[in-house]
């Protein structure tokens, strides 16, 4: 198996907007257009390393191969592993974005809803360097959805779940905190 790993030509990382997503998912050198791509140069499948899913629905119309998305394939193998299932997302908008996925997939009555860490993706990035302030965060959070009933935590952008891998975070008060990205290439795999 081969993984090439690929990114937008343009857009924006504040993800605190619709209208950005929206440009970044079918601006020209946005997802939609990459996955195309895709296709067309012969891979066998696209996975998207988002959590938003960023156009999967409108690529699956438009291309035979398989299109799999972060945000879906892990609730769908977090609700594998306990009945109940959150997660945590870089800030606010993003986890009310997630929770309307949750509803769209099927799942509202598996997952409780998603937390945040009330940081942008800047501060994500930052935390490469130094994780201590998102780490606290992130275990802050799941204490309280481990409260809450969930039995699966996700780390809900894949950028800050491999932060949470590389601190070796896999537990918390009794719930899996899950391995998205691991989740994700094992089943485009």
């Amino acid at each position: 198996v081969e993984v090439h790993v690929n990114g937008v030509d343009d857009g924006s990382m504040d993800l605190h907007y619709n209208s950005v997503v929206a440009v970044n998912n079918f601006g020209a050198g946005g997802v939609l257009n990459k996955i195309m791509q895709a296709n067309e140069q012969g891979y066998d499948a696209v996975a998207i390393g988002c959590f938003l899913d960023p156009a999967m629905q409108e690529a699956r119309e438009v291309v035979s191969i398989p299109v799999i998305g972060l945000g879906e394939t892990t609730m769908l193998m977090a609700c594998m592993y306990g009945y109940k299932f959150s997660g945590i997302a870089f800030h606010a908008k993003q986890a009310q974005y997630y929770d309307r996925k949750a509803f769209e997939y099927g799942l509202a009555a598996r997952h409780i809803p998603f937390g945040n860490l009330g940081i942008d993706f800047t501060q994500v990035q930052g935390a490469f360097t130094d994780p201590k302030e998102m780490t606290e965060n992130f275990l802050k959070e799941s204490k309280r959805l481990a409260a809450e009933g969930a039995e699966v935590i996700l780390a809900a952008c894949a950028t800050v779940n491999a932060i949470i891998r590389r601190e070796k975070i896999t537990e918390v008060d009794g719930a899996l905190i899950m391995d998205c990205n691991a989740v994700l290439l094992k089943t485009a795999e």
